[in-house]
C-alpha cells in the first residue's frame, strides 16, 4: 500500500572533524523511494548498517563538494557493487559538483575494475524539479563553495535540508515550503571568522518568522554542542538532531 507520509532516517549529525558524531547525512523516504542526502567520509558504515540491501537507496543528493559531504560516495558504491546492486543509481547535484564527483569515482575505482556494473544516472539541479515521487527545489546558501539547500515535497508535506552555509533570502524562501528544516548551525552566535556557516541566532529568527515549521540543527561545532543544547533545552520548535532517530511527517 502506498504511503502518504515522509520518513527521515538521521544517519550522521556531526561537523567535518567531530570525533564522536559521524558526518551529517539523512535518508528521506516517500512511497518506497529513498534518497540519501550527502555522504561524507564517515557515513558509509551507517548506510550499510541501516540499509543493508544494496538496492535500498534509489538516489543520492549532494549539497556541495567538501569532503565531509562527498568522500563516502566511492565506498558506498563499491559496497553496493560487491553486494550485487542491480538497479540504477541516480545522482543529483550541481553541474560543477558533478565534475568533481566523476573524478572522485575514477580515482576511487582505480585497480578495482573497468566500469561500475550498475547504471549511474546524473541529474542536474538546474533541470530537475522531480526525483522519484518527490517534488524538489533548490536554493543557494552563503558558503565557501557552491552549496544548495534542497526542499523535498510529497503528498503536501515538505522536508528541507540546508547543507552548509549561512541562510540567504533564497534558502529562507525555500524553507517556507517545509514542515521540518534540517539546518546546519555551527555556532551559538554569529562569528565573522565563520561567516560561511549558520548560527543559532539566525535560526531563532527564522523560527520566529516561520512558526509553523520545526528546525532540527546539525553540523554543530564539536565544542559548542553542550552550550547549544543548554540554550535549547525548553524549546519545542528548535532542537538538535539526534543520530539514529526516525522522523515521520504525516
Amino acid at each position: 500500500m502506498a504511503s502518504d507520509h515522509l520518513r527521515i532516517d538521521v544517519l550522521g549529525v556531526g561537523e567535518a572533524f567531530d570525533p564522536y558524531y559521524a558526518n551529517s547525512s539523512v535518508v528521506v523516504t516517500a512511497d518506497g523511494y529513498r534518497i540519501l542526502i550527502d555522504c561524507g567520509a564517515t557515513v558509509p558504515g551507517l548506510v550499510m548498517a541501516k540499509f543493508p540491501d544494496p538496492d535500498a537507496i534509489d538516489a543520492i543528493y549532494f549539497t556541495h563538494m567538501h569532503p565531509d559531504h562527498i568522500f563516502g560516495l566511492v565506498p558506498v558504491m563499491l559496497n553496493w557493487r560487491d553486494d550485487g546492486r542491480s538497479k540504477p543509481l541516480h545522482i543529483l547535484c550541481s553541474p560543477q559538483l558533478r565534475s568533481h564527483l566523476e573524478q572522485l569515482m575514477v580515482l576511487g575505482f582505480t585497480g578495482l575494475g573497468s566500469a561500475w556494473p550498475f547504471e549511474v544516472i546524473w541529474h542536474s539541479i538546474a533541470d530537475t524539479s522531480t526525483i522519484g515521487p518527490f517534488e524538489c527545489r533548490f536554493g543557494r546558501s552563503d558558503h565557501s563553495v557552491q552549496n544548495h539547500a534542497i526542499l523535498l515535497r510529497f503528498a503536501g508535506k515538505g522536508f528541507a535540508y540546508s547543507g552548509d552555509g549561512n541562510v540567504t533570502a533564497e534558502t529562507a524562501a525555500l524553507f517556507t515550503g517545509a514542515d521540518l528544516v534540517f539546518q546546519e548551525t555551527y555556532l551559538p552566535k554569529h562569528d565573522p571568522q565563520h561567516a560561511a556557516h549558520c548560527d543559532l541566532e539566525t535560526v531563532m529568527q527564522l523560527a520566529s518568522d516561520m512558526p509553523g515549521a520545526r528546525f532540527w540543527l546539525y553540523h554543530i561545532k564539536r565544542d559548542a554542542r553542550s552550550d547549544m543544547a543548554r540554550m535549547l533545552a525548553h524549546n519545542t520548535q528548535v532542537r538538535i538532531a539526534v543520530p539514529g532517530e526516525v522522523i515521520e511527517i504525516r
